[in-house]
């Protein structure tokens, strides 16, 4: 039973890739501003309750117009540096929300991979993870993004848009 479990949950490269954290232009200036990635407001299912998180994905190439059109940009995150001080803990979505019956495993699955990892904390000082911002469609071209550019100032952050690295 363990085998399936680590089945399930295997790493798309390994355990130690990035984690990825999507949000919208105007979220990541807060995000920015606060140095903090916040547990979302919205309700999910944890062991049986209800309850705030923050949440993650492994999957750098996750199709974002399945999730919502306004997410358009990628915070990728050091995931061994989350891991020195915060419980990284698999999730799956659609099976604790009821949305997916069938495990990752099943030929059955019809909800979509999404390789997700949650963090039961709010994530302080984040500038200090982040590898990397990658701006999807136009995020770049946003009056606040020259805002967001003087608060990652001097940080040794990577900005792309649409996956490729551009200078600024």
């Amino acid at each position: 039973m363990k085998y399936i479990k680590s089945l399930e949950e295997s790493y798309l490269l390994s355990n130690r890739a990035p984690l990825y954290h999507l949000t919208d232009i105007m979220s990541l200036y807060d995000i920015l501003s606060d140095n903090k990635i916040k547990r979302t407001e919205f309700d999910n299912i944890f062991k049986d309750k209800v309850i705030n998180m923050v949440s993650l994905t492994r999957n750098s190439d996750l199709n974002l117009s399945y999730y919502k059109e306004f997410l358009d940009v990628v915070i990728e995150l050091d995931r061994d540096m989350l891991n020195s001080k915060y419980k990284i803990i698999p999730y799956d979505f659609f099976i604790n929300n009821k949305k997916e019956i069938h495990a990752k495993s099943s030929i059955m699955r019809k909800s979509p991979f999404e390789f997700e990892e949650i963090i039961l904390k709010d994530i302080d000082n984040v500038i200090s993870y982040i590898i990397s911002l990658n701006f999807k469609d136009e995020g770049i071209y946003n009056p606040i993004f020259n805002q967001i550019l003087k608060l990652i100032e001097n940080k040794n952050i990577k900005i792309k848009k649409d996956g490729t690295e551009i200078v600024i």
